[in-house]
C-alpha cells in the first residue's frame, strides 16, 4: 500500500522504467541516508556549539573551512574523473582502462595531497614559530594540527565517487553522511560525559579520528566489492590530463564559492562572529533539503529529456518538480524564520546575535528555491562552462559586498552579502538557461 502510493506521487518525475527500478533500491535510501545525515549534522553542531562556546567553535569551523579548501585543491578533478570514467569504462567492459585509471589517480592523490597537507604545515611553521614573519592567531595551530586531515579527507572522497561510478549510491553515501558524523557526535558526547568539558583541540583531535574511521569504511567497501588481480592495467593519461585541467577549475572556483562568506568574516571580525555566523548559516541550509532529495530524483530525467530534444515535457518536469520543492520548503521557511530565536537558542544564549542573519539568509535560501535545479540543468545539459562563469562573478561580488558591508553591520552584512551573491547566481544561471534551451526552470514557467 505504501509502496503503490509513494510510486503515484513520484510518477510525473520518473519518465522511464529505469527511473522507476532505481525508486526502491536508489532513490527512497539514498533519502533515508540523506535525512539521516541532516540529523546528525544538526545534532552535532548543537553538540559543538554548546561544549565550545561561539569563540572555539568559530575558529573550529574556519579550521575546517580551510581545511576543506585544501582538500579540494589536492583533489585537483581526479575524484570527479574518477566518478565520470568508472561509469563509462564499466559500462564498456574496460576493466583494464579502469584499473589504470584508479592506480593512476589514486597514486596522484596521494602524491598532491601528502604535498599540500606537508606545505602548509611547514608554511605555518616556519613563517609563524621559526622566522616570525607571520604572527599567531587563534587558527594557527588548529589549521597546523588538522594539515593531517588533508590527505584522509581527499582519499575519502576518491573512493566515494569510485563507488557512485559503478552505481553503488547508497553505500558511497555511509561514510560521509553517517559513519563520520555518528562516530564524532557519539565520541563528543561520551567524552564530555566522562571529562566534563570539551576543549578546542579534544574536539579537533576527535574530527580526525572520524575521519580516519570513515575512510577506513570505505576503502573496505572497495576493497570488499572490487576483484582486479588478473587484470593488467592500461593508461590512457593524455585524455585523462585533458579532462583533468577543467575539473580542477570547476571544483576550486565551486568550493571558494560556497565558503567566501566564512573566509571573508574571519579576516573582517573576530572567532566569535565567524562561530556565530556559521551555525546561522548552517541553521538555514536546512531550507535546501527538499531541493537536493528532488535533484536526485530528476537529474536523470533533465539529461534524457534534453538529449531526445523533448522540451515540452522537459518544462512540465522541471515546473512540477519547483512547485512540488516550494510546497514544502515554504513550511520549513516560515518556521525557520518565525522561530528563528529558539532555533538560534538551542545553541545557547551566546549564538543569539546571528538572529537575523538567520533570518536573511532564509530569505536567500526561500528565493533560491524558486528559481529551481539551476545547476543541476546545467550540469546534466552541457552547460557547465556558464556555472563557472556565475561561480566567479558571484565571488566577487561576495568580496565586495563583504568589504563594504561587515564592518559596518558585522554578520548581518555578511548574512546580506551571502546572499545577494547566491540569488545573482540562480539569476545568472536561469537567463543562460531560459536564453540556451527555452526552458524557465523557476517556479512561475
Amino acid at each position: 500500500m505504501i509502496k503503490n502510493r509513494i510510486e503515484t506521487l513520484l510518477r510525473p518525475f520518473l519518465k522511464s522504467e529505469e527511473d522507476k527500478s532505481k525508486l526502491f533500491t536508489v532513490i527512497l535510501p539514498s533519502f533515508v541516508v540523506r535525512s539521516g545525515y541532516f540529523l546528525l549534522a544538526y545534532l552535532t553542531q548543537i553538540a559543538l556549539t554548546r561544549m565550545l562556546g561561539p569563540s572555539r567553535y568559530g575558529v573550529f569551523v574556519y579550521t575546517g573551512t580551510i581545511i576543506f579548501l585544501l582538500m579540494n585543491f589536492s583533489s585537483y578533478g581526479f575524484e570527479v574523473l574518477a566518478l565520470r570514467f568508472t561509469s563509462t569504462y564499466l559500462s564498456e567492459n574496460k576493466m583494464a582502462l579502469w584499473k589504470g585509471l584508479y592506480k593512476w589517480s589514486l597514486r596522484m592523490l596521494v602524491i598532491i595531497s601528502t604535498m599540500v597537507a606537508a606545505g602548509t604545515a611547514l608554511y605555518l611553521w616556519v613563517s609563524v614559530y621559526w622566522l616570525h614573519v607571520m604572527a599567531e592567531t587563534p587558527y594557527t595551530m588548529p589549521i597546523l594540527v588538522s594539515c593531517s586531515i588533508i590527505p584522509i579527507y581527499t582519499l575519502m572522497n576518491f573512493y566515494g565517487n569510485l563507488l557512485r561510478g559503478q552505481n553503488k549510491l547508497v553505500i558511497s553515501f555511509l561514510p560521509d553522511n553517517t559513519i563520520k558524523p555518528l562516530f564524532l557526535l557519539l565520541s563528543l558526547v561520551a567524552l564530555r560525559l566522562i571529562l566534563g568539558r570539551m576543549n578546542l583541540y579534544l574536539a579537533i583531535a576527535l574530527n580526525l579520528v572520524s575521519f580516519i574511521v570513515a575512510f577506513t569504511f570505505v576503502v573496505a567497501l572497495f576493497q570488499k566489492g572490487n576483484h582486479t588481480k588478473g587484470v593488467v592495467a592500461e593508461y590512457d593519461k593524455p585524455v585523462w590530463r585533458k579532462v583533468i585541467g577543467s575539473l580542477f577549475v570547476l571544483t576550486c572556483v565551486g568550493t571558494l564559492h560556497g565558503r567566501i562568506d566564512t573566509i571573508m568574516l574571519r579576516y573582517l571580525k573576530d572567532s566569535s562572529q565567524v562561530g556565530i555566523y556559521y551555525l546561522a548559516e548552517r541553521d538555514a541550509s536546512a531550507l535546501f533539503f527538499f531541493q537536493y532529495i528532488m535533484s536526485i530524483i530528476i537529474s536523470p530525467s533533465i539529461a534524457r529529456l534534453n538529449i531526445r530534444d523533448e522540451k515540452d515535457k522537459l518544462q512540465r518536469v522541471i515546473s512540477r518538480m519547483v512547485r512540488w520543492v516550494m510546497l514544502f520548503s515554504l513550511p520549513a521557511f516560515v518556521v525557520m524564520v518565525a522561530f528563528s530565536k529558539p532555533i538560534i537558542m538551542l545553541s545557547g544564549g551566546e549564538f543569539l546575535p546571528g538572529q537575523t542573519a538567520l533570518i536573511i539568509i532564509c530569505i536567500g535560501h526561500i528565493i533560491d528555491v524558486a528559481f529551481g535545479p539551476v545547476l543541476n540543468f546545467v550540469l546534466m545539459t552541457g552547460y557547465e562552462k556558464y556555472n563557472t562563469i556565475a561561480m566567479a562573478i558571484s565571488i566577487g561580488m561576495n568580496i565586495v559586498l563583504n568589504l563594504l558591508l561587515t564592518p559596518r553591520m558585522g554578520i548581518t552584512g555578511t548574512a546580506i552579502a551571502a546572499a545577494s551573491s547566491t540569488v545573482f547566481w540562480n539569476l545568472y544561471l536561469f537567463i543562460i538557461i531560459y536564453k540556451k534551451t527555452g526552458i524557465r526552470t523557476w517556479i512561475f514557467g
